[in-house]
This record gives C-alpha cells, sequence and structure tokens, in this order.
C-alpha cells in the first residue's frame, strides 16, 4: 500500500496510473462477465452511424427538391401575376407557367416521394438496429452500480475507505467525538454526503443549497411627447414634436439560492487550534521582483497583525520563517501558535507551498481551509463543479466503445477532484496519521439513516414533489427522523419556498417636458410559504466499504416484506445507492 509522502508528487508518479489501470481493469471484467461480444457491437454501432448520416444527407437533398418545387410554384402562378400587369404580359409569361407545372408533376413531385419512402424506410432501419444495439448492451448496463466510483477510489488509496451512505453512527462520531456543530447545516439544505474515513479519521463530503435574502432591481419606462416651438434657419417660429423614454427602478427584497460543496474531516491534532484562510492571488506566480515585492508586503501585513496583537495582549501570531508559506497561506486570524506550529512544520509548509503554487497537476489554489477544533473543512472550487453521485443510468448506452471512453474519464475526473480535495490536508503529517482514539461502538439506538441523508433521499426525489403548490421559487427542503418499530425510519419533511405576488410601485420621475410623469414598476413580493409531508426510508443494501451479497439481499427481503405488508407498489419507491425511499403523503 502506497503511503502519501508528498500529495502533489505522489498523485502524478503513482496515485493517477494506478487508478487509470484498476479502471479499465474494472471495465474489462464488467464486460467479461456482460458477454457483450466488441466487434458485433461495433460492426452495429457503424451500421447506425452509417444509416444516420444517409438520413442526413437524404433530408439535406430532399430540402433542396423542396426549394426547386416552391420556385416552380411560383413560376407557375406567373400568368396570375402578369395579369395584373397586361394580357400580354400574362400571355408571354404563359409558356414559362406551363413548363414550371409540368416539370412540378413530371419530376420533382415525384422525387420528393421518393425521398419520403427512402427516408422513412432508412428511419426504421436505423430504430431496428439501435434497438438491437441497446438489447445487445443490456448484460453491461445492468453491472454499473452507484458505488463503483468509490470502489475504485479506495482501490487505488486504500487508506481512505468510503461508506455507501452517511449512516447516523458516522455523524454521531464527528459531533460526538470532533465537535462537529449540530447546527452545521441548520441554514442549508443537503443535496448530496458521500463519507467514510481516512486512517479511521471520519470524513463527509457535503453538497447542499445555501439560501438568503438578497436584492433585485425592476425597471419600468414610459414614453411620453409634447411639441414644443422652436425657431428654424430662417428666425420663423415652427412648432416641433418631442419625446422621451422615462425610467425608474426599485430595489426589493429576492430570495437568492446557492449550492456550495464541502470536505469535512475530523482529526484529533491541534484540538485547540481555529483559523481560516482564503485562496491567494499571489499563487501560482512567476518568481520576479513584482511577485516578490508583492508576498513581501502580504508577509509585513502579517508582521503588523503580530504586533498589533502583541500590543494588545491578545495573541501569539509570529511570522513564519517560510515568507512564502506566510504570504500564500496566509492564516492571520490562527489563536493557538504553538498548536499551527506543531501542526505546520517546516516540512508541512513546504509541501503546502509546492500545492498552492501547481498549476499543472492539480487545480492550484483554488480552496479555502477552515479549521476549529478537531474539525477542519475544505472548500474548493472544483468540488463545485464535482457530479459525486455514480448514477448507473448515466452509463448506460448502446455503443460499447461510447461508454468504455465515458467510464474511463468519469472516473478519472472523480478520482483527481476528491484526491485534490483531500491533498491540502495531506500536506500535512499530522493529518495523515492514523486515528488514536477508539472507535464508536455499534449502536443499536442509532438508525442506519442520517437526518443528512433523509434530507439528501428527499432532494434526490425531488422538490416538485414536496414544494407548497403556491411556490414559484427553489425550495429548501429540511428533515427530521424517528425510528419505527420495524427497523425502517419515518422521515418528516419541511419544504421552505415562497408564493410571488405581482406588486406595482408608481415612480414619479422628471420629464424633459418640464412636468413629473408616473412612471409604473412591476415587481414581485416574495411571500414564505412551506408544506409537510413524510416518507418512509429503509437500507437495502449494507454501509460497508465492499458489497456483502448475502446482507444486502436479507435487507432488500426484509424491505421488500416491510413494502408488501404496507400495501406499496414497488414502481412508487426511489432507490439511490443502498437507500429506499417512499413517499407517504
Amino acid at each position: 500500500m502506497k503511503e502519501i509522502d508528498n500529495p502533489l508528487r505522489d498523485y502524478e508518479e503513482y496515485f493517477k496510473d494506478t487508478h487509470e489501470g484498476l479502471s479499465r481493469d474494472f471495465f474489462e471484467s464488467l464486460l467479461q462477465r456482460s458477454k457483450v461480444d466488441k466487434q458485433e457491437n461495433a460492426a452495429l454501432v457503424a451500421e447506425i452511424q452509417r444509416l444516420s448520416k444517409s438520413h442526413a444527407d437524404g433530408s439535406s437533398t430532399q430540402g433542396k427538391w423542396k426549394l426547386v418545387r416552391l420556385v416552380l410554384i411560383i413560376l407557375a402562378m406567373a400568368p396570375l401575376i402578369g395579369f395584373f400587369e397586361g394580357y400580354l404580359t400574362a400571355l408571354i409569361m404563359s409558356p414559362i407557367s406551363i413548363g414550371a407545372i409540368l416539370w412540378l408533376v413530371k419530376k420533382v413531385n415525384p422525387k420528393i416521394r421518393h425521398l419520403n419512402a427512402l427516408l422513412n424506410e432508412v428511419a426504421q432501419q436505423q430504430e431496428q438496429k439501435t434497438e438491437e444495439a441497446w438489447n445487445q448492451m443490456v448484460p453491461l448496463n445492468e453491472l454499473y452500480t452507484w458505488d463503483i466510483a468509490s470502489r475504485l477510489f479506495q482501490r487505488a488509496f486504500p487508506q481512505v475507505q468510503f461508506d455507501r451512505h452517511l449512516s447516523n453512527k458516522r455523524l454521531v462520531d464527528l459531533q460526538s467525538n470532533y465537535g462537529l456543530s449540530p447546527n452545521f447545516n441548520d441554514d442549508k439544505s443537503i443535496l448530496f454526503t458521500q463519507s467514510g474515513a481516512y486512517r479511521d479519521n471520519p470524513f463527509v463530503f457535503v453538497r447542499s443549497k445555501q439560501h438568503w435574502i438578497g436584492s433585485r432591481t425592476y425597471s419600468g419606462s414610459i414614453t411620453i411627447f409634447w411639441t414644443e416651438s422652436v425657431q428654424n434657419d430662417e428666425g420663423e417660429w415652427v412648432e416641433v414634436q418631442r419625446s422621451q423614454v422615462l425610467t425608474a427602478s426599485v430595489t426589493k427584497p429576492f430570495p437568492e439560492y446557492l449550492d456550495r460543496t464541502h470536505l469535512v474531516y475530523g482529526h484529533e491534532s491541534a484540538p485547540q487550534l481555529s483559523f481560516s484562510r482564503s485562496p491567494s492571488k499571489l499563487s501560482g506566480l512567476d518568481e520576479g521582483m513584482l511577485t516578490n515585492w508583492r508576498k513581501d508586503h502580504a508577509v509585513k501585513k502579517v508582521e503588523k497583525q503580530a504586533r498589533r496583537d502583541v500590543k494588545g495582549g491578545n495573541g501569539q501570531l509570529t511570522v513564519m520563517a517560510n515568507r512564502d508559506f506566510e504570504a500564500l497561506f496566509n492564516a492571520v486570524d490562527r489563536d493557538h501558535e504553538i498548536e499551527f506550529r506543531l501542526l505546520f512544520s517546516p516540512l508541512a509548509q513546504q509541501e503546502m507551498v509546492e500545492l498552492l503554487n501547481d498549476n499543472r497537476i492539480s487545480y492550484g489554489d483554488n480552496f479555502a481551509f477552515y479549521k476549529s477544533g478537531k474539525v477542519n473543512v475544505i472548500d474548493s472550487v472544483h468540488l463545485s463543479q464535482t457530479q459525486f453521485h455514480c448514477d448507473p443510468r448515466m452509463f448506460m448506452t448502446y455503443d460499447l466503445a461510447q461508454a468504455q471512453s465515458f467510464f474511463l474519464e468519469f472516473q478519472r475526473t472523480y478520482f483527481k477532484a476528491l484526491y485534490f480535495a483531500f491533498a491540502p490536508l495531506l500536506t500535512v503529517p499530522l493529518y495523515r496519521e492514523k486515528r488514536s482514539s477508539q472507535l464508536p461502538l455499534d449502536d443499536n439506538s442509532l438508525s442506519e439513516c442520517s437526518p443528512w441523508d433523509s434530507e439528501m433521499m428527499a432532494n434526490y426525489i425531488g422538490e416538485q414533489v414536496f414544494m407548497h403548490p403556491e411556490s414559484v421559487t427553489q425550495n429548501v427542503i429540511r428533515t427530521s427522523n424517528t425510528q419505527d418499530t420495524d427497523g425502517s425510519t419515518l422521515v418528516n419533511i419541511a419544504a421552505y419556498g415562497y408564493k410571488g405576488i405581482p406588486q406595482v410601485d408608481i415612480i414619479t420621475v422628471y420629464g424633459g417636458d418640464g412636468n413629473f410623469h408616473p412612471v409604473p414598476v412591476h415587481w414581485t413580493e416574495y411571500i414564505p410559504v412551506s408544506q409537510n409531508s413524510s416518507m418512509i426510508m429503509w437500507n437495502i443494501q449494507s454501509n460497508s466499504a465492499e458489497p456483502d451479497e448475502v446482507k444486502d439481499a436479507e435487507l432488500a427481503q426484509r424491505w421488500d416484506e416491510n413494502m408488501r405488508r404496507r400495501g406499496v407498489d414497488a414502481n412508487t419507491v426511489y432507490v439511490r445507492n443502498g437507500l429506499a425511499a417512499r413517499v407517504l403523503n
């Protein structure tokens, strides 16, 4: 098992190629299990592409003939047009009309009918071949699962073990043993989670929808007219018409929404230290006089802050010897200098500077880093653009070559995105150490489905299912869980949105005619609305890092029995990566 020495170089020299090889081998194993024949599929896809090109060429030819038909119809109507110019003109144009009609009847219309029949035949053949290709790929398409990407990640990087879903046990561990605030997501709605542990240190990737009341500016306008008397070049007074567009605007409250993705990592090191840092504009710059001057200026700010803290008696901030680290990392709000220096040893500083300055292998300095006691939060720009879920449906296609290409590219992107989300933490040797405290014991009183995952499941089902009928905005979904006697999880869902009420403000604007005019500005008033619903959830797969077919079959059977007992149609159940849910009302 490869140990991390330098996150940046280790990715380039080992992990990237290792993961690529594992991904190719995994796809090949799926292909062998499916028994889909590469050559047969390639030949069938080539035939579909040939038919598609033939249909496109035929449609182009048909379009040209239809244009000819239009011209001939116009020529056929020439005598009628010429009649208005005179009898002689109409008589002269008659032969042209007769010729156009004959060519239209004898040549053009039969050609278009032939092309129509040909295109219909090609379309039917293309549909038939496409259906044949889909049927050919069914055995492979049925083998994709939700956890493929996470399983390949942890095979390449075994220090990381992913959960199938965020269990209550994992969430309680982060909250009870590491101090993650129970209110961490109070102003958010959970859209996605991916949890696990790095050397038994718990983590969770969480994508959430944030909401706040911002503002929007609305505009309105009217056009006014008036008459003025002006003197012309001859000195005479004449009346002229004037016009002016009068505009007005108002700014009103408006609900704003934003999706953000964080990596939350629990570790026991430096438990009394808190700090924050944001991406630096100095990272990745070429060396030079101007760059060095800007870095020196940034360090002087830190020195100034240190002197201010010492004078005020409320800080121990001292400048690091590695001035590049001090300028680029810029965690000037750190509140425990001893633990900060323990955490960021000279080696850690050096590796962090390498990561921040890199624009070739990684994503560069695109992350914020927050630490509060034992809780560390990484907020990377690339995480918000990463597709975390591995929905099997997105890999399904009738084209084997395309399936393989998309599969491998998705795995590359997934691995790189998650690896470099961890990278700022892995530059710190202390954060790479195994958990020293005892792992939490199994507690049957903790339901497997955490409140975060039930919220994720509700958002997966879709806010349109739960929103108030009058809501015209996005909705923030919040959930709470209770354990049912049969082992399932009952979820109470509250969807918060806004209804829109049209309003008009009349703004008085002074016009060029010397008068004030009322300008109406239409805007929308947003009134909060909410609706409560409920659903039932159940684990239909074990939450182990690798599949447990025996336990999965047992869980799925218990779910089926539970649904039959409740009289629930299986087609109304939503399934996502080992979790099943059914909306009750």
